[in-house]
This record gives C-alpha cells, structure tokens and sequence, in this order.
C-alpha cells in the first residue's frame, strides 16, 4: 500500500483522452467505450457529488480519470481518501491533468492510496466501508469494478456488492420509505436485537430457508428435539403444513406479497418476527406475535441509527434473506448453526411449498448471494462458530478447514 502514491503511474500508459466541453477531457477505454460523459464529463462528476453531506471526508473509491476528485475539490472539500488499484488511471488522471495545467492536490487536500493488487486492498476496504455512514461517505467511480478487474479482482467484486446494493436501494427506495413510515408506531417501542444477544444460550440453531432443500428436511425438523428454529418469512407455508412452528422468523423484503402468502398463524402469537424498519408493512401489521427490530448493515446501506435509536444491525443486501436470518441465529445462540433450504439456486414455483416469490423483483442473482453468504460463513468460522447443512451440505457451503 503506497501513501501520496501520484508518481507510481509515472511510467504507465494513460488510457486515449478526447476533447469535450471547456477545455476538458474525456477518457476512452481500450474496447472503444467511454469512462465518462463525452460532452461534458465535469458537470456529470459535480452531479455524483452533490449528493454528499457536508464537512465529509469523503472516501473515492476509483479515479477514472479524475473528475470526481476534481469536483469534491472544486467544492471545497478537503481530507480526501482516494483509493486506486488501475495504474492507468493515475496516469490518464496525471497526463488529463497536464493537458489542463493542473498539479496534483496536497495531501491536505486528498491523500493516496495506490495498492495494484487485492493484497491488502480488500481488508482496507472492508475497514473503510464500514465508516460509510460516518464522516467518510463513499463514492465509487461506476467504471471502477471494470478498471480494477485485471490488477485486483476481489476489490473489483466488493465495488460491484456495493452499486448492487445501492441500486437494489435505489430501486425499492420509495416503497422501504412507505413501509418504515407505515411500520414506525409497532417498531418504535419493540426490543432491538442487539438487546438479545445469547438469550438461546448454546442451543443447536438451524436456519431455514425456503429452497426445496427445506421440504426433504421436514421430518427430521419436526422429529429432532431441542433445536431452535430461526426461519425466513417465505419458509413458513411448508413449515405450517408440516406443523412445524419457528422460535423466530426473519422478513426483510418490503413486498405486500409476503403478508399474502402468510399461512394461518394461530400457534404463532408468541412467535417473534424480526424487520428492518422497511419490511413489508403489511407483513408487520398481519403478525400475530412481538416484533424484534434490526437495521441492514453494510457498505451502502442504513447506519447504526434509527428514530434515535441503536436497535442493532443484521447483514442487509445479502441477495436472500438467509444472510440476516443465520446473523441474527448466531445473535441469539453460541451453539452450532445449521442450515435447511438455504440452497440459493431455487426460482420461483421451484421453492419449498410453492412460495410464490414477487413478480415486480427481477430475478435472484444466485451468483451474489452465494458469495455473500459465503463470505458471511466464513466471518462466523472464523469467530469459532460452527456452520454447516443440517442433513446435507448446500454446493456452495464451504467445507469447514480442518
């Protein structure tokens, strides 16, 4: 990892800049595609900025070709964290640079950080981005994943989590707004997880996801005495009709279609249901059991707060509901963790008991969600935690390491 790193490119190739608007460059990738706005990639960098909260320091994750640096400067930002693992965009950013009769900022200004290799680039990001909802909010360059792929293809994968996340966001951002207003009254006095903690003492937990992986697991479920069962809000139908009641259920999705899909609950009045404050508020308003609030953490996602309080974070953007459901089972319990139709490869009328999933969501992207989960499983085994398939191992479980 190199500190005031604007020389070490000094040598490299700076991708083809092309004139645009007054007086400045855009810069062209080598398949013939443009990194920026053609016309006028100065006003479109001030535009991802804008959005920044003042006296931030804000985290640039991606140069391109240093416009966006040029904007947070411009606008009178300064303890700047730029962080690039593409050596040929410190040079276009240099040579853009030179063309326009700029230096490179003081370290005052922005500070460099240049690191050609996942190495120790992706634990760097991983401390970062946890600051996101601090004073360093985050702004990746969009064609950053692209440029670092070659010199760093695991930091590439966590900036294409982070847009996935953020668009994912974006995208449902009016209905999770809805849902939290509407969910507030029932959340504001309901216990946060955090509070929670180890209240399952060292109970085997197994986490039940609604793959069809679930349904082959039924009879042992219902046959296996002192298990705990944590299941997400989709694997109730099946577990319902096999008699099967959860010690807590986790729903996150902000979907009405969950409520529909609710099975009888008499049984399940003393059932938990764990949300995020923008969980589906029909889901929220039909249970008959306490509610347990959780906030999505993770790289652009909620902060820590919420109405003013620090109710406790489980892992959000996960791809499936599973990732917050095993957190918030390794929460409540020290003992071994299990999963049960958490097989991340089910679509649709595939899943356990024909639950139907949202029409208006695209289609699971099952390559995200294994590797979140991955990456989740292999953060609790590292913990000393034991996680593993209830009766069979799901293909993208990692082998524990001996």
């Amino acid at each position: 990892m190199t500190a005031g790193a604007w020389e070490c490119a000094r040598d490299e190739a700076p991708y083809l800049l092309q004139a645009a608007v007054g007086g400045e460059w855009a810069f062209v990738l080598p398949d013939g595609s443009l990194g920026c706005s053609a016309r006028d990639p100065a006003a479109e960098a001030r535009r991802r900025c804008a959005g920044l909260p003042p006296g931030s320091r804000p985290l640039l994750l991606g140069l391109g070709a240093g416009h966006d640096l040029d904007a947070l400067l411009a606008a009178g930002r300064s303890g700047v964290l730029a962080v690039e693992a593409d050596a040929r965009s410190l040079a276009t950013t240099r040579e853009r640079w030179r063309r326009m009769g700029r230096a490179a900022p003081d370290e005052a200004s922005c500070a460099l950080l240049f690191a050609p290799g996942d190495g120790e680039l992706c634990g760097l990001l991983a401390e970062l981005l946890a600051d996101e909802h601090g004073e360093r909010p985050v702004l990746a360059h969009p064609r950053a994943p692209e440029l670092w792929r070659s010199a760093a293809p695991r930091a590439a994968e966590l900036l294409e989590d982070l847009g996935r996340r953020r668009s994912s966001a974006r995208r449902q951002e009016a209905l999770l707004a809805e849902n939290a207003r509407n969910n507030r009254p029932r959340l504001l006095e309901t216990p946060g997880v955090a509070e929670l903690a180890g209240v399952w003492g060292a109970a085997t937990v197994v986490v039940c996801g609604a793959g069809p992986g679930l349904e082959a697991d039924l009879p042992m479920l219902a046959a296996t005495r002192d298990l705990r069962l944590v299941a997400a809000s989709t694997a109730l139908p099946p577990m319902h009709a096999a008699g099967l009641v959860p010690d807590a259920v986790v729903a996150t999705d902000p979907s009405p279609l969950l409520a529909r899909d609710l099975p009888d609950c008499n049984g399940m009045e003393h059932v938990p249901l764990a949300v995020f404050p923008g969980a589906s508020a029909e889901l929220v308003d039909a249970w008959p059991g306490p509610l347990w609030l959780a906030l999505p953490g993770g790289p652009g996602l909620h902060g820590e707060t919420w109405e003013g309080r620090r109710p406790g974070q489980l892992p959000g953007g996960c791809g499936t509901v599973a990732g917050p459901a095993l957190a918030l089972a390794a929460l409540l319990s020290a003992g071994p963790l299990r999963l049960s139709g958490v097989d991340l490869s089910a679509d649709g009328a595939d899943y356990a008991g024909g639950v139907r999933r949202p029409p208006e969501q695209p289609r699971p992207d099952f390559r995200y969600a294994r590797r979140r989960m991955v990456e989740l499983v292999v953060e609790l085994r590292r913990a000393g935690r034991q996680v593993a398939g209830f009766q069979r191992r799901p293909d993208w479980l990692p082998f524990e390491e001996n």
